[in-house]
């Protein structure tokens, strides 16, 4: 039995015990929480690790799904793209609890009862791609079946190779709700963003997509709407992800943990850092176009998610909904591990301009400013050293930056890099030793 199949029984075996745990009464009216926390038992018997790592996982989309905080979509999903299981391949008594707690009718009119559907605010939605055409369509796909109705999706090609203006010709070439553009140059995401932005993005809210990503719950678009309707003034709205390693197949649940609403100023100081994570990209976020504008996102020189997030935190506060909404996919060659020194002197000085706009326009003041450039500047370039610098001329480029523009941040930089430069030769002289017998 190969490895996608013992997944597949063991999801059916877990589920068949679970329900057996509920009985008599039906799932739905079972105790879910005390349920499945006692399937931890079970699980904990599985001899194969990575198979208790998934049953975990799927224990925990179970409790999010009947605490109200996944979709029935969301689930769905789940179980058919890890265990390759089906709706009506599950137990009788799970197949009752779907439509129990996850009313498959649901749909905006409930999440926005009262509002007549000529008055749904627009969804602009800005997807930038180039050359991976698969993944595009399903990205574009997953927006239109939102049931949320007035949205509009822009797809900018960055002089794809892959046969990417065909297959949108082909597959939405007819469909009035999604528009088609190809940059003349090769020119990256971040400038192809703010192209799409000024050439479509007229809708009260602003959704920016990377081609690799897509939503699952059907019903995102209509929560995140009303939720921005319930908290006039958000800067944006987000949510929670499936982290899908493409190598392994593996799916995880990613919750930011956040409250439903975050001062901006709170969030702006201590954005990354631990209690106050950041969203994977900008898969499940809604922006307020207003606030993009303010933000001045069409003279931003790197319109990249962090920088998208930090600006808008000038603006207005943060909104989060406790659901999981998306797959953010993780690729062997994943970018974080993979950066440029240009991106890096590019992002550096993005935080520059922030910290500028911060002190002239937002009342805050230098020495908090300073701090805290300070400190994303140690992080942006120690995480770039151990991670993608690959040649002492990456080094002295990084040191000769940080020292005309952050001395605190050079210092701390020069002295931790002595002490594992110093620590890396100890080892290589301890090495030798041993091999040479001495």
């Amino acid at each position: 039995m190969d490895h996608q199949a013992q997944l597949k029984q063991a999801c059916t075996l877990y589920l068949t015990w679970l329900a057996e745990q509920a009985a008599p009464a039906p799932l739905a009216e079972a105790h879910g929480a005390e349920v499945l926390n006692s399937g931890r038992t079970w699980i904990d018997k599985q001899g194969d690790a990575a198979l208790r790592e998934h049953l975990t996982t799927l224990s925990t989309v179970l409790l999010a799904f009947s605490q109200g905080r996944a979709s029935r979509d969301s689930l769905l999903y789940y179980l058919a793209e890890q265990f390759d299981t089906l709706p009506e391949e599950l137990p009788a008594a799970w197949q009752a609890w779907l439509d129990t707690v996850g009313n498959a009718s649901v749909g905006v009119k409930d999440i926005l009862p009262g509002l007549n559907p000529a008055d749904y605010p627009k969804v602009s939605v800005i997807i930038t791609t180039y050359n991976r055409k698969d993944f595009l369509s399903k990205a574009v796909q997953s927006i239109l079946g939102q049931d949320y109705p007035n949205k509009e999706i822009t797809v900018i090609d960055d002089c794809s190779t892959d046969g990417t203006a065909e297959l949108m010709e082909q597959r939405f070439g007819a469909d009035p709700r999604v528009i088609f553009m190809r940059s003349e140059t090769n020119s990256g995401p971040g400038n192809n963003r703010r192209k799409a932005f000024a050439a479509h993005a007229d809708g009260e809210f602003v959704h920016f997509l990377d081609d690799d990503d897509y939503l699952v719950d059907m019903n995102y678009y209509s929560k995140a709407v009303r939720f921005h309707l319930q908290h006039p003034g958000l800067s944006f709205v987000a949510a929670n992800v499936f982290m899908q390693y493409s190598q392994s197949r593996k799916l995880d649940v990613s919750s930011l943990g956040l409250a439903p609403v975050i001062d901006k100023r709170v969030y702006f100081m201590n954005f990354e850092q631990q209690g106050y994570p950041k969203p994977a990209s900008t898969l499940t976020t809604l922006f307020r176009r207003e606030a993009l504008m303010e933000m001045d996102i069409l003279g931003m020189n790197m319109v990249n998610d962090a920088s998208i997030y930090l600006r808008s935190l000038l603006i207005g506060d943060a909104g989060f909904i406790d659901v999981i909404a998306g797959v953010y996919r993780v690729h062997g060659n994943n970018i974080t591990f993979h950066l440029s020194q240009d991106f890096l002197i590019e992002n550096l000085e993005e935080k520059r301009l922030i910290r500028g706009k911060a002190i002239d326009q937002y009342g805050y003041s230098p020495k908090e400013m300073n701090e805290w450039f300070n400190h994303n500047v140690y992080d942006t370039i120690f995480y770039y050293l151990m991670n993608s610098a690959k040649s002492h001329t990456d080094f002295k480029s990084m040191y000769t930056w940080a020292a005309k523009h952050s001395p605190p941040s050079y210092s701390r930089l020069k002295s931790q890099f002595r002490v594992k430069l110093f620590k890396k030769q100890l080892l290589r002289v301890s090495l030798l030793r041993s091999l040479l017998g001495k």
